[in-house]
């Protein structure tokens, strides 16, 4: 009981922190067009940027990518007020790289400066939110009992917006019961799919030799977009006990893809991923690729001496 009035308070002391900060206000759009964890991750950086420097956090998600009906509250509980208006979907584009769309609209942009002088669309501050240089400060927040760095603030930004709605936790419980998994066993994400496009895939044997050095626990949980990762390791490692949720017919996630399923199908995509990432943040020892944003999030919201990557020698903002 104590824990559920802990993160009661910790919500409900952000709600009146970020309320009062009321000279700047940032409309942050959530679910542009990239993956989830891409679009989460850059929202906890928002987030923890604007309470270092004052600025009013607002959430767009109105027309997210992996959204079936409503936004964020399809699958989360609402943390911050969201603004309902239109124009962000078709000007608050998402980083400066996207700037392209909004020049062609840069009349309605102009005006929308004229009449909200002190609102900030998302890809305005992208590449402050986003400056390594974030990862050196010393975050004093006394309201939210953040003091120490990067990393340990974005995890209480995490511990107070991953509260997913009854609909989605029941949905969540089922497909982790669905596993089988013993108490204890090692967490491992291995990214294929479109991410070949951007970085040389990395052997599975690569992950396990980790592992091996970490621990001798033999049930590894596997959280992967292509079941031949799954037959990969299962041929070089007779001795270990997989467990998955990847489906036989999934060959490697692809965003595009992704965008144009049915409403139902990305409610089960991301109830699926939803499942495999809390599986993998609840192991005894994570490893996987910090150039992820599925390793960069588990990175983040684990402890430090739980999560190695196969890529980075340690976590960074991407």
């Amino acid at each position: 009981m104590s824990e559920v009035i802990k993160e009661h308070e910790l919500l409900s002391n952000y709600q009146k922190l970020n309320n009062s900060f009321r000279k700047k206000t940032l409309i942050y759009r959530i679910g542009f067009r990239y993956g989830f964890f891409s679009e989460y991750n850059n929202m906890i950086f928002a987030m923890l940027y604007c309470l270092e420097n004052k600025m009013r956090f607002v959430l767009y998600s109105k027309h997210a990518n992996f959204s079936y009906e409503k936004g964020w509250n399809d699958y989360f509980m609402p943390f911050c007020e969201e603004s309902s208006d239109n124009f962000h979907f078709k000007h608050n584009y998402r980083d400066p790289l996207s700037t392209t769309f909004f020049e062609k609209n840069h009349p309605s942009v102009y005006l929308y400066n004229i009449i909200h002088p002190n609102h900030y669309l998302t890809f305005k501050i992208w590449d402050k939110f986003r400056d390594r240089k974030n990862e050196s400060i010393v975050y004093n927040i006394p309201e939210l009992g953040i003091n120490g760095d990067y990393k340990n603030a974005c995890r209480t930004l995490i511990k107070l917006t991953w509260r997913y709605n009854l609909h989605t936790q029941n949905s969540i419980n089922s497909l982790i019961h669905s596993v089988g998994l013993p108490e204890n066993y090692i967490g491992i994400h291995i990214r294929r799919g479109d991410k070949a496009i951007e970085t040389e895939a990395i052997p599975a044997s690569k992950y396990i030799d980790n592992i091996q050095k970490m621990s001798n626990i033999k049930h590894i949980f596997v959280s992967t977009d292509d079941y031949n990762v799954i037959n990969e390791i299962k041929e070089q490692y007779k001795d270990l006990i997989l467990y998955y949720l990847c489906k036989k017919e999934e060959t490697g996630y692809d965003q595009l893809n992704f965008n144009n399923l049915s409403a139902q199908s990305k409610k089960t995509d991301m109830d699926l991923l939803f499942a495999s990432v809390d599986i993998l943040c609840n192991s005894q020892a994570f490893v996987g690729t910090f150039n992820s944003n599925v390793g960069l999030y588990v990175g983040m919201r684990m402890p430090e001496d739980k999560a190695e990557s196969v890529d980075l020698e340690k976590w960074q903002i991407w």
